[in-house]
C-alpha cells in the first residue's frame, strides 16, 4: 500500500508539471477582435500574434526558437502534426487541399465541387475538436493560373461549412500575391472567410500598402514569405534564375519582415518559408535547413524577430562566392574540360572552426509552378578538388549545358552557410536558350530604323509621334499611383539640347499630389516585332517610377494582362541602381507572381545615360542592358495565356510617384522637381527570314 501511495504522489506530481496546454482536451476559441489600430487574434481570451512556419520538421526547434505556431498544406498526417504541436506548446494553421485548375480540377462540375465538400467536411468533422488547431486554410494558391471565379463560390461554401461544424477556429484562403481582380472576388463572393492569407517573396515590404490599395479592411496574414523568389531576381541568358546566398537571404528576411509584418497592425502574424528543406529550383532556395538538417543564417534572424535575441551560437556569414574569379550575376560561360579557381569569402562570428563541401548539379529542368514537387538533380562526382577551407578548384564538365555549383559551409555546431553559381559550359552563341517547346531560329533586324524619335527639336515633343495619357484614372492607373498626367504641359515635359525631359512635380491645383507626362504613339507607331532601343537616365529620388514601355494597341486578348506588356526600362527610386526588364501575360504577371522578369544593377544610372534595348521575334523576346543580355523569354507556343505577343504595340514613356511598386519604401518629397531624360527611341524592323 505504502508503495502504491508513493506511485499515485509521484503521478499527480507528473501531471501538475504538465502545462495547460497539454492538458487541454478541448478545442480553444479562437477569435477575431478589433482594436483602435487594427486587428487581434484573440486565443482562449488572450492576445495571441502568429510568429508561425511553414512546415513541420524540426517543429521542436522552431518552438525552442521563439515560434509559436505551425501551417500545413493539407491534412495530410494532421493527428500526428497536431498531437506533437500540442506537446510542444505550437498551434497549427491546418490546410485543406481543394482542387486548383493547373492540375485539371474543373469549377464548373457541380459534382466534382459537391463530392470535394464532402470530403473536406470529413477531414474538419475529425480534427475540428483539436486544442493545437489555430485556424482553417481553404487551398493554396487557387488563383494561380485560374480562370474561372467559380472557385471563390466553392470556397465561401467550404468556409461556411466549417462554421457551421466549428464555431472554435478561423477560417481563411491563401493567395499567390495581392491584386484588385482576387480581393474584389473574395469580397464579393467569399463573406464567410474571417481573414485573407497572402503569399509573398521579394515583394513583402510593400504588402500594408497593397492590402489598403486593393481596400481589403479585414484583418490578413502572410503563410508564405522568405528570399527573393526565383521568378522575381537576376536570371542567366540560358534562363538559370541566380539565388541569393543564405546570408543575403538572412538580410532581405529581417528588412522585409520588420518592414510590413512587424509594424502592421492589420496583419495578425506570418509563416516564414520554409522551415525544412525542398528541391524547389535548387535544394536550398526556400529551405532554412539543408537535406542534413543544418541551420542556415535566416533561423538565427528569425530567433531574433520571435524572441529579440541571438542564439548563442551563431552561423557563418558568406560574403562572397566566386567562380574563375566572377560571381553569378556576371553571366559565367566555362570551357569543357578546362579548371577553374572556386573562392568562397566567409567568416564565423563565434570564431569557430569550419569545413566545406561543394556539390556540383546539372542546372534542374524539372520546373514546377506554385511550389509543386520537383525531382533533385543528380550530383556529378569527381570535378571538384577541395584546396583549403574557401578555395577549391572545379574542372568544367565534358558535356556542354547548365550547371550549378554549390558550396555548404559548417561550423561543426550545425550551422551552415550556402551559395550557389549557375554556369553554362559551352560557346554563349550555342547554350540555346530558350525554353522547351521554343522554335530555335535565328533573327536578325535591320541597321537601319523604321521609326525613331531622336528628341532634336526644341519645345513639346512631336505630335505627330506621340499623344498623352491624361489624368489619373483606374486608381491611380491600376497601381495607387499618386500623380496626374498634364497634356502638353512644358512644367512637366519638354524636348530640349536633344533630350525628352520629363518631370514630377508638386501639385498645388489639381486632386492628386504631384503632376508628370505619360507619351504613347498609339496609332503613330504601332509594331509588330522588331528591335525596340532607348537612350536614358533615370530620376535620383525615393519615391519616383520612370519607366519605357509597350502595351497592345488593339487588346486582342481582352484586357490586361492578357493581351500582354512589355517592360524595355523600369525602376524604382529606392533601389536607385538596378533596372528591370519584364514581360507580363495572363499566366505570368506580377498580380500573381509569375511575371517573366530580369534586373541588373547599373554604376551611376542618376549621372549617366545607358542603352536598353528588347529583341522581338515571333519565337522570343529578349532584353538588354549596355549590350548585355539580362533577359530571355521563350514562346512555349501554348496559346495566347502565355504568349499574347503576336499583335501590334506601341511605346509608352512615363514619370509616375509612388504607387505599389514605386512607393513601397515612401516618397522623399525633398527630391522634386525629379526629371527623367529619354536621349532617342529607335525602332529596327525585324528582317524577313
Amino acid at each position: 500500500m505504502k508503495q502504491k501511495l508513493i506511485s499515485l504522489t509521484m503521478l499527480c506530481l507528473l501531471i501538475s508539471c504538465v502545462p495547460a496546454w497539454a492538458q487541454q482536451k478541448k478545442p480553444i476559441k479562437v477569435e477575431i477582435e478589433k482594436i483602435n489600430a487594427g486587428y487581434t487574434i484573440k486565443r482562449g481570451g488572450k492576445p495571441y500574434f502568429i510568429k508561425g512556419a511553414g512546415g513541420t520538421s524540426y517543429i521542436d526547434r522552431l518552438a525552442r526558437k521563439g515560434g509559436n505556431s505551425i501551417r500545413t498544406w493539407s491534412t495530410d498526417g494532421a493527428k500526428q502534426i497536431l498531437d506533437q504541436a500540442q506537446q510542444l506548446g505550437l498551434t497549427v494553421t491546418m490546410g485543406i487541399r481543394m482542387g486548383v485548375e493547373r492540375h485539371g480540377f474543373d469549377y464548373n462540375n457541380p459534382i466534382a465541387v459537391q463530392e470535394q465538400l464532402a470530403r473536406v467536411r470529413k477531414e474538419i468533422m475529425q480534427f475540428k475538436d483539436h486544442p493545437a488547431l489555430l485556424a482553417w486554410g481553404i487551398g493554396n494558391e487557387l488563383n494561380l493560373h485560374y480562370s474561372n471565379p467559380k472557385v471563390w463560390d466553392a470556397v465561401n461554401e467550404v468556409a461556411q461549412m466549417i462554421h457551421d461544424v466549428d464555431p472554435n477556429h478561423l477560417v481563411t484562403t491563401m493567395l499567390a500575391g495581392i491584386n484588385q481582380k482576387e480581393i474584389d472576388l473574395i469580397k464579393e463572393k467569399c463573406p464567410a472567410l474571417d481573414l485573407l492569407s497572402v503569399q509573398v517573396y521579394g515583394g513583402l515590404a510593400a504588402v500594408p500598402a497593397q492590402i489598403k490599395a486593393v481596400g481589403w479592411e479585414k484583418p490578413y496574414m502572410v503563410t508564405e514569405w522568405g528570399p527573393t523568389g526565383h521568378w522575381e531576381g537576376l536570371q542567366t541568358p540560358w534562363k538559370a534564375s541566380i539565388e541569393e546566398s543564405s546570408s543575403e537571404k538572412a538580410e532581405v528576411y529581417q528588412s522585409r519582415y520588420e518592414a510590413s509584418i512587424a509594424k502592421d497592425r492589420q496583419c495578425v502574424g506570418s509563416y516564414v518559408f520554409l522551415w525544412g528543406q525542398k528541391q524547389e529550383r535548387t535544394p536550398i532556395w526556400y529551405g532554412v535547413f539543408t537535406e542534413a538538417g543544418e541551420e542556415n543564417e535566416v533561423v538565427d534572424v528569425m530567433e531574433y524577430l520571435w524572441t529579440g535575441k541571438y542564439p548563442k551560437n551563431k552561423a557563418p556569414h558568406i560574403q562572397a562566392l566566386t567562380l574563375d574569379r566572377r560571381q553569378a550575376k556576371d553571366m559565367i560561360y566555362l570551357t569543357p574540360n578546362k579548371t577553374y579557381p572556386l573562392h568562397a569569402v566567409v567568416n564565423d562570428p563565434d570564431n569557430d572552426k569550419l569545413t566545406t563541401r561543394w556539390e556540383l548539379l546539372p542546372e534542374s529542368t524539372d520546373l514546377k509552378e506554385g511550389g509543386d514537387r520537383e525531382a533533385r538533380p543528380k550530383t556529378i562526382d569527381g570535378l571538384v578538388k577541395q584546396r583549403d577551407v574557401d578555395k577549391a578548384t572545379l574542372t568544367a564538365p565534358e558535356k556542354e549545358g547548365a550547371y550549378r555549383i554549390f558550396v555548404y559551409i559548417t561550423d561543426g555546431k550545425n550551422k551552415v552557410a550556402t551559395a550557389n553559381i549557375p554556369f553554362y559550359v559551352g560557346e554563349p552563341a550555342q547554350h540555346g536558350q530558350a525554353e522547351p517547346g521554343a522554335i530555335h531560329s535565328l533573327y536578325t533586324f535591320s541597321s537601319i530604323a523604321s521609326w525613331a524619335d531622336e528628341f532634336d527639336q526644341n519645345g513639346m515633343p512631336d505630335t505627330s509621334k506621340w499623344s498623352y495619357d491624361v489624368g489619373s484614372p483606374y486608381n491611380g492607373w491600376g497601381n495607387n499611383e499618386l500623380q496626374y498626367y498634364t497634356e502638353a504641359n512644358n512644367e512637366n515635359v519638354q524636348v530640349s539640347n536633344g533630350v525628352l525631359k520629363i518631370t514630377a512635380q508638386k501639385s498645388t491645383s489639381l486632386d492628386m499630389p504631384y503632376t508628370s507626362t505619360r507619351l504613347l504613339s498609339k496609332g503613330k507607331g504601332d509594331f509588330l516585332y522588331g528591335r525596340f532601343e532607348t537612350r536614358a537616365k533615370v530620376p535620383h529620388g525615393r519615391g519616383t517610377w520612370p519607366a519605357v514601355w509597350m502595351l497592345p494597341s488593339e487588346w486582342k486578348y481582352g484586357g490586361w494582362p492578357n493581351s500582354g506588356e512589355i517592360d524595355i526600362l523600369e525602376h524604382v527610386g529606392y533601389d536607385q541602381d538596378v533596372v528591370h526588364i519584364s514581360t507580363h501575360s495572363k499566366a505570368y504577371h506580377h498580380s500573381i507572381n509569375t511575371q517573366k522578369t530580369a534586373k541588373t544593377k547599373l554604376s551611376a544610372t542618376v549621372d549617366d545615360f545607358h542603352l536598353y534595348r528588347i529583341d522581338w521575334t515571333p519565337d522570343y523576346i529578349k532584353g538588354f542592358v549596355d549590350d548585355v543580355e539580362i533577359f530571355h523569354f521563350a514562346n512555349e507556343k501554348t496559346g495566347f495565356e502565355a504568349w499574347p505577343f503576336d499583335q501590334k504595340f506601341h511605346w509608352l514613356i512615363n514619370l509616375a510617384i509612388g504607387g505599389n511598386w514605386g512607393g513601397a519604401e515612401g516618397i522623399d518629397e525633398t527630391i522634386f522637381p525629379a526629371v527623367f531624360e529619354v536621349d532617342y527611341v529607335r525602332v529596327y524592323p525585324l528582317l524577313d527570314q
